[in-house]
């Protein structure tokens, strides 16, 4: 039960994005996660399951000056 995060093979299936990026120690007030195509909303967070076979993009944004 495998997704793709970011092009790597990820043993993740049946969690919930939330507990995904929480597990990853990812910035979850400050990242992008589309699945599938599709933007992930910070709100659907908790409620998206990842499924087998999904492709995930994080994108965090960095600040710099």
């Amino acid at each position: 039960m495998m997704v793709t995060v970011n092009g790597q093979s990820e043993d993740v299936a049946g969690q919930t994005v939330l507990d995904f990026l929480k597990a990853r120690k990812a910035p979850v007030e400050n990242i992008v996660v589309e699945r599938n195509g599709d933007i992930v909303h910070k709100a659907e967070f908790d409620k998206v399951t990842l499924e087998s076979g999904d492709k995930i993009e994080l994108i965090s944004f960095v600040g710099g000056g």
